[in-house]
Parts: structure tokens; sequence; C-alpha cells
């Protein structure tokens, strides 16, 4: 610095950069002893820059570049681009309907600016890239220029400006500002402004800016205050309620860095990741920070959840009050599992044989597969069966509470604990079954105490000294790979071991696809509705990539119940179905081969025909019979799904009671006759 004049190097490939990004500078630093010297590849004149206080590169390539001109401790920002917020909601409502051009002078700055816009949260299979060399005819209604790119205009095309990389975002003008001990900035009435105009440029923040509630709501949680930082511990938004709970206003935690405000993180700053849920004295009050941290090409920053203890331990205990009023027992036998595919049987026939043993249970699977479903059904085989059944989420409670929970506590064992303390879920469990949800999740000081109590079958309270015998059988859960989980140092290896006694790991829809149908139907009739689907619907439905497994694929049922139609079509599928990005080809059934009928459709056909020829009614039990005799095995919930598909298809027709199947003559002339 020379003469109390603060210098900026802002540094791009090109002086085409330059333009949008001086604008905002111009204003931000107005009135500030603040010189600015723009240089790039094409300009570059200096000999050395020993006078710099504060480098800017307008893209993350020449990072390192300029990093090296500049002399060791100055601060070197790569500088995010961002748009307005106007113009941003304009896009996103427009990006539902209509396809949006990203026009730029090359490839490389077109693809550039759409990793930006995706960025920002619009949806890239709206987006699509222009430039010069393609055909003009290609333009989307709504072209957004980056660069001219020697377009024509065309009057029935609506045309944005932004011309460079976009604006400069808001969380880059606080680096600059705190970079260069300049915090007053952020009180001017361009800043207040600017802030409110853009959008935030990284979607971490523009997904999680006033979602406190919501998070809140999802963890069962109070409301929370919300703090987001950037590199290096440098905070940059801070909700209402966040400053509420901290009785500190927004302007005097933005731009400060992580330890200026909260001294007891310093000495975590290198290893954010493991502070995770803890409770915390701040000013005056009890205060949990639940901290987490994420990564943009490579670059970490993070979010602190901060809540009210005293209000969020009153709640819970609300919560556990009236979870243990309830008669704790086992919904489902194996009879509500669902499905004839060789993979559900299969795990059927071994959760039966795992019901005669007392030893521990782990079972594994994807979300929506039905844990819980097969943990109550084991129990109601067991032995145990006139036991209690408690089921616990391990990972909807911190730590201290899920302590409490499991293992109760004494009178007096923390503020607000009730004086004739309480009973764990270990003793309520006693002479039955503790199921015991999302494993994986539960903190490893925690899992100490677990192994002990299934080790010594003992518990003691929190807060007491007393050793309590249990008499429990554990059934544990999870849909994460423990095993991975183990390596890496987050689960103990003791505790898996002495878990996974007994294994069972439960199928996806993707690998039972022949129940999807049947269990698509059995839905649609408990949930109470009478709907049927076209062929095309049927399609997609069988071939639709269940993510979220059974659950997704009641919520599909709930979502066509409602829109209360007498037949379900293609086009009335959610849009989510209908994407490129599952297998369902409009017009053909997955059952069905190219040239015809599939083997399986052939050989249901040939058994009604030989059935009918022998008089008897063709129904799914009886063709089932028939076909076992030739050789070819087919359960009936097999069959079902392929007369239900044959019918739609018009194949065949379906009467009522005794009447059983019959082949529609106008369809085929000679069905194959299995042998």
């Amino acid at each position: 610095m020379k003469d109390g004049v603060k210098k900026i190097l802002l540094w791009s490939f090109t002086p085409d950069d330059w333009q949008v990004c001086c604008k905002v500078l111009d204003d931000f630093f107005a009135g500030e002893a603040v010189e600015i010297e723009k240089m790039s590849f094409v300009t570059q004149t200096r000999a050395n820059y020993d006078d710099i206080d504060l480098a800017l590169v307008t893209a993350s390539e020449w990072y390192h570049f300029v990093k090296q001109l500049v002399p060791e401790g100055v601060p070197v920002i790569w500088i995010k681009h961002t748009i307005d917020q106007e113009n941003f909601d304009k896009l996103s409502a427009a990006a539902q309907t209509q396809k949006i051009s990203v026009v730029a002078d090359t490839p490389f700055y077109a693809e550039q600016r759409l990793r930006m816009l995706v960025g920002l949260g619009l949806r890239e299979n709206a987006l699509e890239i222009w430039y010069p060399g393609l055909p003009e005819d290609k333009l989307g209604p709504i072209v957004l220029i980056f660069e001219e790119a020697g377009l024509t205009w065309e009057p029935d095309r609506e045309y944005i400006h932004f011309y460079g990389r976009g604006m400069i975002s808001t969380e880059t003008l606080i680096q600059m500002a705190a970079a260069l001990n300049m915090l007053h900035l952020l009180e001017t009435d361009f800043y207040r402004k600017y802030n409110r105009s853009v959008k935030y440029a990284s979607r971490q923040i523009s997904d999680l800016i006033d979602i406190g509630d919501y998070y809140a709501a999802a963890q069962k949680k109070v409301v929370n205050g919300l703090l987001y930082f950037v590199p290096d511990g440098l905070i940059s938004h801070c909700n209402f309620n966040a400053a509420v709970l901290l009785g500190i206003s927004s302007s005097q935690i933005i731009g400060k860095t992580l330890p200026e405000v909260f001294p007891f993180l310093g000495e975590w700053m290198d290893r954010l990741e493991e502070f995770g849920e803890r409770v915390v004295k701040f000013g005056g009050r009890e205060l949990v920070f639940d901290l987490w941290t994420t990564s943009t090409h490579g670059i970490y920053a993070g979010y602190i959840l901060i809540s009210d203890y005293k209000a969020e331990k009153e709640k819970e205990l609300r919560l556990r009050t009236q979870m243990l009023k309830k008669r704790q027992h086992a919904k489902y036998t194996v009879y509500n599992i669902k499905g004839e595919s060789e993979a559900i049987e299969r795990c059927r026939k071994t959760a039966m044989k795992f019901a005669r043993s007392r030893a521990s249970v782990l079972i594994t699977g994807a979300s929506g597969t039905g844990k819980e479903l097969f943990a109550s059904a084991i129990h109601n085989a067991s032995a145990r069966r006139d036991g209690p059944f408690v089921p616990i989420n391990c990972g909807a409670l911190v730590e201290s509470l899920l302590e409490s929970e499991l293992f109760g506590y004494e009178s007096g064992a923390f503020t607000g604990a009730k004086k004739e303390g309480k009973q764990g879920l270990f003793e309520v469990a006693h002479g039955g079954t503790l199921f015991l949800d999302e494993i994986g999740e539960m903190p490893l000081g925690l899992q100490v105490k677990l192994l002990r109590a299934l080790q010594e079958r003992e518990v003691v309270r929190v807060g007491g000294h007393n050793v309590i015998p249990v008499d429990v059988r554990i059934i544990a859960a999870t849909n994460r790979d423990l095993r991975t989980l183990v390596k890496e140092g987050k689960f103990r290896t003791d505790l898996y071991y002495r878990l996974n006694v007994l294994p069972l790991e439960l199928p996806g829809l993707d690998e039972r696809r022949e129940d999807i149908l049947p269990l698509f139907y059995d839905i649609r009739n408990d949930e109470g509705y009478s709907f049927e689907l076209d062929r095309e619907a049927r399609a997609c439905i069988m071939s639709h990539n269940y993510e979220g497994n059974v659950r997704e694929l009641h919520n599909c049922v709930e979502y066509l119940g409602s829109l209360e139609q007498d037949l379900v079509r293609y086009e009335d599928l959610p849009s989510y179905m209908k994407e490129g990005t599952h297998s369902c080809t409009r017009g053909r059934e997955p059952a069905l081969g190219t040239e015809g009928l599939s083997r399986e459709a052939d050989l249901v056909l040939g058994a009604v025909r030989a059935l009918k020829e022998q008089g008897k009614a063709a129904g799914r039990r009886s063709i089932c019979l028939y076909l076992r005799d030739r050789g070819e095995n087919l359960s009936e919930m097999r069959i079902r799904t392929i007369l239900e598909e044959l019918s739609g298809s018009g194949e065949i027709g379906v009467g009522k009671g005794r009447m059983g199947v019959w082949i529609n003559p106008n369809r085929r002339n000679d069905p194959i006759n299995p042998k």
C-alpha cells in the first residue's frame, strides 16, 4: 500500500471481462482510497507486483498463476459470478416450458456460462449452448447473451443481456471487504441494494437461505438460526433467527471470521467437519450448534444451524412422553410383506428363520424397501411376540437426548429432568424387541455404551449408578454401508460384528421388477382408488427406476388417485417419471418383445387355450398348475401381472368368477401351446 491507497490487481484472460467487473467494483469502492489495476495475458506489462494489496481473478483457471505473481501473503480471490434475482426468477419460470439458449463467443465460454446458471439453480435440461458456427434456427425462444457472437436478431425471440461473465456475487464482495479490512463497505446503501438485487452465486447458499424452519420441521427441532460461511471461515450470511438467538445484529457478524464471533471455534478451524452438533454457551445462553461443511470445486465452506438448547430439550421431552404413552407393539406380520418375486420370497423365508433365533438381526437396504416392516414381522413371528416392540430412529435425536432415550435418566440428571427420573427404551423393551432404525447415524460416543449394554445385558441410567438387567433382542436397520463406515472410523468394528449376527439384505424394486405392477394395484386398492392405466402408462410405471422404492411407488399411486380420473394415460404421469433418464419407451410394454409377445406371455396364452379346450376355467391358479406340470415355473403373482398386461393390450378378455380368461380371437389366431 502506497500513500494510504490500497491497490487491487484485477486479472482476466482478455480485457473483455473488465467491463462488468469494474462497474461493480467502482460503485462498491466509491469514495475509498482504492486503485484498481486491470491486467490480462494480452496486456501484461509489469515486471513485478510488489505493491499489490489484493488480487482478483475472473476465473479459477488463473488463481494459481496470479498467486505466483503477487508477494506471499497477498490474498487472491476468485470472483464468483451471478445474475440479478429478477431475471433469475423470470428464467426459472420460463425453464419449466421453454428452451433457453446460452450464447457466448466460443464453446468453452458458452459451457462455462451454462455451468454458472445450473449452479444458481436453473434446470440443466432447459438450457442449451450456442456459439458462432451453429445454425441460428437452433436458438430457443429466450436467448441469454454473454457475448454478442454476431447474432442476427429475430423479432420472435426474447434477448437478455449479461455481457461478460455476469455480475459479481455478494460473497465475493464480502471476501474483498474483509481482505482489505474495509467491512464498513457492507453497511453502504450500494451494498444493501446490490445484495437484494442479485441471486446468490453459490447453489449451497441459495438452497440454505430461509430454510431454517423447514430443516427444523424435518428434524423435529425448534426454530433455528442459520449462518453460512465461505472459505477461510468468513461469515457471509446470518438470518434473523440466528441474530436473535445470538443477541448480535447481522452487521456485527457478516464479514467476520468464525473465531472472531465464536472464539470456541478457533481450535476447530482445521477440522470443522468433526465439530458436528454440540451444546455451547454463548452470551449467557445454552445453544445447540449444528455445523455442516460442504464443498464446491474442492473449496470448502459450510453452514451452522443454531437452536435454543432448553426449548429443543423441552420439545424432545414432550415427544418422548407422547411416544411412551402409546402401547408399544409391532404392527406388521409376514402377511403384510407383499410380492411374489424370488428376491422378496427369499427374504421372507430368511426373516422367518431369523424369527426363531434370539440373536441380533441387521437389516440393510435402500430407503423405502420396508426395513421396519420386516423388523415388525420378525418380532411377531418370534417367541417374544407377546412382549413389547419398541422402535427408535437413531438419526432423529442429538447425542445427549438419544442417550437418555435409550438408557433413561435419574432424578436431577440434567436441567428439566423429571423428579422421579425416567425409564429408558431398553427397560421399556424388556422381554421384547428393541428396533434401532438408522443405526449408522448413531454417534461414536454412544456406540460404546450401546455395545456394553448388548454384551452385558444391563444398562445404567444417565446420572445413576445402579445396574439394571434387561432382556432385549436387538433388530437394527440402516440404508448405509456399515462396512465402509467401519473403514472410515465412523462406526465401531466390535459393535458392527455384535449387530451383524443375522444379516438380512432387502432388495430394491429394481431387483424385483415383476412385483411393481401387482404392488401398484395393491396400493391402489388399499387406498380406495379404482382408476385404470392405459398401456403406455403401465409401461412407464413398470420401467421407472424407483430410487425411493415402495415408498416412491406409493407416492405415485397417491398422485394418480388425486387426479380423480377413471383412466390414467401416459400424459397424466408425474413429469419426473417421463423424463429421459428412465428406461420406459412410449407405446411399448416392458414385458412384451419388439416382435410380439414375450415368451412368458405366449406360455400363459397357450395355457388359457389348452384349459378352454378342456372345458376348464382359466384362472390364475389353474394356469399356474397347468404350466408347472409342463416344467414352467411362473408364480400366480407373475401370471396376474401378465394377464393384466394382455388384457390391457386387447389380447385376452377377463370375466368375473368362474368365467375366467379367454383369448380375443381378433388379436391372435394361434397362440403357442406349451409342451
